[in-house]
């Protein structure tokens, strides 16, 4: 029987890696809410080699890994080609049980589509993170995402932007792909009473396209009090600017659950990345009610109205410690941006209404494939029990 629903981690990515970074309570909650809404288990590929243990208390949850027979100490890239290659033999038990496949990332396409072909699992791709639609790219990777988008049976983008440049690029039809924003658990992130210890907040992955060194140039010009929550490749040049900087405060994980106290403990968030696909640490200040100032760029100007939920900044240290000086001097805009950026989350984010977004998609695809077995359920809502599976 076909009861499992299947998460294709991005190659390189592992339950071990989500839980370093304080993410894998956020993602575990999203996939529990999704299979619960479909009456389904949930698979997940993943590239790590010791995860089961992080998923022990989800007794609907199962784990695939890379087995230890494939040497660790082979290059990343060898050890996935043949994780890869021998998974479907592997695991073809756990696969034959798939109902539907889903990715967490695009990179993650390849393997779907292998399963896909073998198995006859219906495939979505999902896209956290999608950059074609604003920066060039090679003609083999454009013939890659061409092959992934019309072989998979849907797919699911963040921005506006990239359902248009898909859909008029590729000539893939507007119903085969789900505008939806990240997902965000309002009844976590919300505005709480807390003393107002830092000047700005910045979570986020330390790495060059984040423009951490703008943002440390910033923090230390203005003498702002800054909480920095965030590790990556930047990791060492955080660590020399904080021993020199005690204004700046360095925490490199916090559990995501954790978050909404901290963000509650700023009198603004900032976000000064080269371009996004659809932040969720900016979801997450937004709906915390913080005050929220991000670069003029794709993802981030998708979320922010300028002057109206937030506030759009050049990327230069003088134009962001302007904008931070007009919330600090100005409370009636301060108010307005976040009771703006409240509204807008919950119209766009709730991770209930999401579900129910990508149940409807996960059975346009399952009908569309089983024919003599229809999916019929209505749309669950909090107020819908959900016991039936697809």
């Amino acid at each position: 029987m076909k009861d499992t629903l299947l998460l294709l981690m991005t190659p390189n990515m592992s339950l071990q890696k989500w839980k370093a970074i304080g993410q894998l309570n956020r993602e575990i909650d999203i996939y529990n809410s999704l299979i619960k809404a479909a009456g389904l288990k949930l698979l997940i590929f993943s590239y790590g080699r010791n995860d089961q243990h992080l998923v022990k208390d989800h007794p609907d949850i199962q784990v695939l890994t890379i087995p230890s027979w494939i040497p660790a100490r082979m290059p990343f890239k060898l050890q996935n080609l043949i994780y890869e290659t021998l998974a479907p033999w592997y695991y073809r038990d756990y696969f034959k049980r798939v109902i539907l496949a889903k990715t967490n990332q695009f990179a993650a396409g390849r393997f779907g589509l292998i399963l896909k072909f073998l198995f006859g699992i219906p495939l979505v791709i999902r896209m956290g993170y999608y950059r074609s639609h604003f920066q060039p790219i090679s003609k083999i990777k454009s013939i890659r995402e061409k092959l992934f988008f019309r072989f998979s049976d849907k797919l699911i983008v963040t921005s506006y932007a990239a359902k248009k440049f898909i859909s008029e690029t590729y000539h893939i039809p507007n119903n085969k792909i789900l505008w939806m924003c990240n997902s965000i658990d309002l009844s976590i992130f919300k505005p709480q009473p807390a003393e107002k210890e830092f000047d700005v907040i910045f979570v986020g992955r330390l790495e060059k396209i984040k423009n951490i060194k703008l943002l440390l140039k910033t923090v230390n010009r203005a003498s702002l009090k800054a909480l920095i929550i965030g590790r990556g490749s930047l990791v060492k040049d955080m660590f020399d600017f904080v021993i020199h900087n005690d204004k700046i405060t360095w925490m490199e994980s916090v559990n995501n659950s954790d978050l909404p106290a901290y963000y509650n403990k700023a009198h603004a968030f900032l976000i000064l990345s080269d371009y996004e696909g659809c932040p969720k640490s900016l979801l997450e200040a937004m709906a915390c009610g913080i005050p929220c100032i991000g670069t003029n760029v794709p993802g981030i100007r998708e979320c922010m109205d300028d002057e109206q939920n937030g506030l759009l900044v050049e990327k230069n240290a003088d134009d962001i410690q302007k904008k931070l000086l007009l919330i600090k001097n100005n409370p009636l805009l301060a108010k307005k941006l976040t009771d703006n950026a409240i509204k807008w989350v919950g119209s766009n984010c709730e991770l209930e209404a999401n579900v129910r977004k990508e149940f409807e998609l996960f059975k346009e695809a399952i009908n569309a494939k089983y024919k003599n077995t229809p999916f019929n359920r209505p749309v669950p809502t909090s107020n819908t029990p959900v016991t039936t599976k697809f």
